[in-house]
């Protein structure tokens, strides 16, 4: 019996994307901002020494020391209880330059609830009781206190009298902010909160209303684990409740945890960009480019790290290599990155130039993230990192990137900001505005009113638009108004 061995090299062509570990890192930092970007930075001078600050006016600094070191002055010591006086006098003089540490301040949950408060438009009155129920939140985000308590004491204060529904309307919004599940008065609330955070807009999971379904309509079952009589209720077949029980009991039992807090600290707004005006003429700038410039260390000697024999010198010699490539790949990317993100907020200023000017949301023009791409060159996928979590500051106030980005609802009509969401609510805000509050208008009668107009919408997606505004239906408004 022959055995037969054969052996063959066959060579195989594949073709396929690799990403350097440049652009890996560009990606990475294209997507950092404020606070995020500080820490990497600072994460990596401690990790590499030869990474280090650059500050421009160092070697200024160095030269006006040394020349001041040389000069005696007889009379600095004259008199002790004028030394700090004078030594006061002389920093007030320009002659010394200090660096000085930027001091981030982090709000704290009730400032950063407030914060979102403010930021929205609501009635008069509804902003203070609001922020006045914000006070009243247990440590978890919970609202234990019974709101006639709430609202008893808070007309103490002013000495008269509130109602409940006005509380209920506060409630309501504090709901809306983020964490989700902020201002629960039990755990059924919050877990409720939750699910209709997720349930928000037109394509959801049939299985989420499902769990909502359970806990609105049988908690007390499902707290007595009756799964057999919540089945029967919901008409849910056994591998449908474990998917839905599943998901339930993955939700965040508290609004506020260690985790969250932190994030919220993180969440702190630092703009990345600056806007000004000079005449017609438009001027954008990083807010924070020096605490991003880096440089190799040149002070950095290889000669610090002891050795024995050609073997560890060589080692070394590797690792000193190593050292000041990958300071210089991180001095290369923040300068790319810097490059890149100019390019891309200067377009996007350029297209929104009248909103920059005005402040009016109505002088936004619809801008989706392939129309800078066209514009730049640059790939979509870094325009999105770019404007997914940056700011700019402007004379008219601080803005999310993100938020100037609209997409234009009905292609064939007029570019204009009444044929986006922004505009389309407004409209519809205008409607409500100036309806009979004695015969508010149904959501299909402002589908048709904005049909009128030119605007083409589907009764659902006005429904959805009038929610986000935090505007009741029709019933309640009719009721608001008796």
């Amino acid at each position: 019996m022959k055995q037969q061995h054969q052996q063959s090299n066959k060579q195989v062509q594949k073709q396929g994307y690799y990403l350097s570990q440049h652009h890996l890192r560009l990606m990475h930092l294209l997507h950092l901002s404020g606070f995020a970007l500080q820490e990497y930075i600072a994460n990596e001078i401690e990790q590499n020494p030869a990474l280090e600050l650059e500050f421009e006016s160092l070697d200024q600094l160095e030269e006006d020391q040394s020349i001041e070191d040389n000069v005696f002055d007889p009379d600095l010591f004259s008199n002790d209880d004028d030394l700090f006086e004078k030594s006061y006098n002389q920093s007030q003089s320009g002659k010394e330059v200090f660096y000085e540490a930027p001091v981030i301040h982090y709000s704290s949950l009730n400032e950063n609830l407030k914060d979102q408060i403010h930021h929205m438009r609501l009635k008069e009155g509804l902003t203070d009781i609001t922020c006045y129920l914000i006070d009243e939140l247990d440590d978890d985000g919970y609202l234990r206190r019974s709101l006639n308590d709430v609202s008893f004491d808070y007309g103490f204060t002013f000495g008269k009298l509130f109602n409940e529904s006005d509380f209920e309307d506060g409630l309501k919004v504090l709901q809306t902010c983020d964490p989700v599940g902020i201002g629960a008065r039990d755990l059924k609330e919050c877990l409720v909160l939750q699910l209709r955070r997720k349930i928000e807009g037109d394509h959801v999971h049939p299985l989420l209303k499902k769990c909502l379904t359970i806990l609105e309509d049988c908690y007390e079952l499902f707290v007595q684990r009756k799964f057999g009589r919540i089945m029967e209720k919901t008409h849910l077949n056994e591998e449908e409740l474990n998917q839905a029980l599943h998901i339930i009991r993955h939700l965040n039992p508290k609004p506020v945890t260690e985790t969250n807090k932190y994030e919220l600290m993180l969440q702190q707004i630092i703009p990345e960009f600056e806007l000004s005006f000079d005449e017609e003429q438009i001027y954008v700038s990083f807010s924070h480019k020096d605490a991003t410039k880096l440089k190799v260390n040149a002070s950095f000697d290889r000669r610090i790290l002891k050795v024995n024999g050609d073997t560890e010198t060589n080692q070394v010699e590797k690792y000193y290599s190593e050292l000041i490539n990958d300071a210089q790949n991180i001095v290369d990317a923040l300068k790319e990155r810097e490059s890149t993100m100019m390019k891309v907020i200067s377009e996007i200023a350029s297209v929104q130039i009248e909103f920059f000017k005005t402040g009016d949301i109505k002088d936004l023009k619809p801008m989706i993230l392939q129309d800078i791409s066209a514009n730049t060159g640059f790939d979509i996928s870094t325009i999105s990192r770019i404007t997914s979590n940056k700011h700019i500051q402007t004379p008219h106030g601080i803005y999310a990137l993100r938020n100037l980005f609209m997409r234009n609802i009905n292609p064939n009509l007029e570019q204009n900001t009444q044929n986006t969401a922004l505009g389309i609510k407004e409209e519809i805000k205008k409607i409500i505005a100036e309806e009979d509050k004695s015969k508010p208008y149904l959501d299909s009668e402002i589908a048709n009113l904005l049909k009128d107009i030119g605007i083409q919408l589907a009764r659902r997606t006005v429904v959805k638009y009038r929610e986000a505004l935090g505007i009741p239906n029709s019933t309640l408004r009719k009721e608001m108004a008796v």
